[in-house]
């Protein structure tokens, strides 16, 4: 009899904690998708931001001539921002919202894509920063 108990209370045990842990299985899922929005979100708005700060450190660059060093300098500070534009538009372009497969790949999906986000919140963020810091010398 007390066998029978035992193995009903590890049953009753078991059945319990199964559902738990793939519960945990998609909570883990969850905030990780919500951390790569996040990330998304954080500096998305940035890109109008980007274009301006872009735009106007190449008209800066224009009137100053091409053959000033400051020029050169300019320019590549507006395509670093381009390319930081670039990288944003190529990242939304390729990410797949309904990404499907096992918990284990999706779980490494949304691990490389954050940080791919990440690389690209911290490219555009440099290059935003650089652009303005050199029209600040400008003015």
């Amino acid at each position: 009899m007390k066998n029978y108990l035992m193995i009903a209370l590890v049953l009753a045990v078991t059945a319990c904690t199964s559902p738990k842990k793939e519960s945990a299985n998609e909570e883990d899922k969850v905030p990780l998708k919500e951390q790569v929005m996040n990330v998304h979100d954080e500096v998305m708005p940035k890109m109008g931001e980007l274009r301006s700060t872009q735009k106007s450190l190449l008209a800066v660059a224009d009137s100053l001539g091409e053959d000033s060093l400051k020029t050169a300098e300019l320019k590549q500070l507006a395509t670093s921002i381009e390319m930081a534009n670039e990288n944003m538009m190529a990242w939304m372009r390729q990410y797949d919202h309904h990404f499907t497969g096992t918990d284990e790949e999706v779980k490494v999906y949304l691990e490389g894509q954050l940080k791919s986000i990440q690389q690209v919140k911290e490219d555009m963020l440099s290059s935003l920063e650089a652009g303005k810091k050199a029209l600040e010398t400008e003015e």
